[in-house]
């Protein structure tokens, strides 16, 4: 019994429990053993006379070969149940494993169960702030579209405006000429055509200095009353006193 207490131990049952019940199977084995042994024996009592009396020449030697028989098919019958018994420790000593490792991984996920959750909330706040940011960008792209497309409108009438005023100053010069031509052919209307040129001429000197000619138009008002140099030093149109926003410089 403790050379198979021992062997049993072997296994990872070392509780007095396992213990008890091993050694409860083999005395169990170890007395149907013996029962069986005593049952043959008196069975042999019995039946001995009848043998001497149908065989009276029987030698001894045929006992001892019996009683080997039945000793080794008794060995057999131990060595299976032995078999056996190993057998359905074998898988209690699996399924035993099997539920440690599932209590082993069930703690481990209950020990890291707080950092993952952790982590994941730390993500969740990262993807949050992400779109938040994405969200920022795309409201950023459409205010600068829509100051774009305010621009463009803005530089188209500024172009109709520059091509407005280059068609004026076309006909201020076509009108110019045409009153030098009269003014050759009439001395009446050269006279006429000479204050009108006179008045013009007066009105394209710059309203600042009154020495230069004017070559810059006031915006918004459209006016041509300023010379290059003059031009910086104003603030509003000498005309009709416009806050001035912008100037373009006239090819006269």
């Amino acid at each position: 019994m403790a050379i198979q207490a021992q062997i049993y131990s072997g296994f990872g049952f070392g509780c007095p429990q396992d213990l008890l019940m091993m050694e409860n199977a083999c005395g169990f084995s170890n007395q149907l053993f013996i029962q069986k042994q005593q049952q043959e024996h008196q069975h042999q009592h019995q039946h001995q006379p009848l043998i001497m009396h149908k065989s009276p020449f029987l030698l001894p030697s045929d006992d001892d070969d019996h009683q080997s028989m039945l000793l080794s098919h008794s060995i057999e019958n131990q060595r299976m149940e032995i078999d056996l018994f190993i057998n359905s420790q074998n898988e209690r000593l699996r399924l035993a494993l099997q539920e440690q490792r599932k209590q082993q991984i069930a703690l481990f996920m209950k020990k890291y169960e707080s950092k993952i959750q952790f982590l994941i909330k730390q993500k969740e706040e990262e993807i949050a702030r992400a779109a938040k940011k994405s969200m920022e960008l795309q409201d950023f792209l459409k205010r600068m579209e829509v100051e774009n497309q305010t621009w463009q409108r803005v530089a188209r009438e500024n172009e109709a405006m520059v091509a407005s005023l280059n068609s004026t100053i076309e006909r201020l010069r076509e009108a110019a000429g045409n009153a030098v031509e009269d003014a050759e052919s009439c001395c009446v209307e050269e006279e006429k055509k000479t204050e009108t040129w006179v008045e013009k001429a007066r009105k394209m000197v710059c309203r600042c200095c009154n020495s230069r000619n004017s070559c810059v138009i006031m915006l918004p008002c459209r006016h041509l009353c300023s010379c290059r140099d003059c031009e910086a030093l104003l603030d509003s149109c000498p005309v009709c006193r416009t806050v001035k926003k912008a100037s373009i410089e006239a090819l006269v």
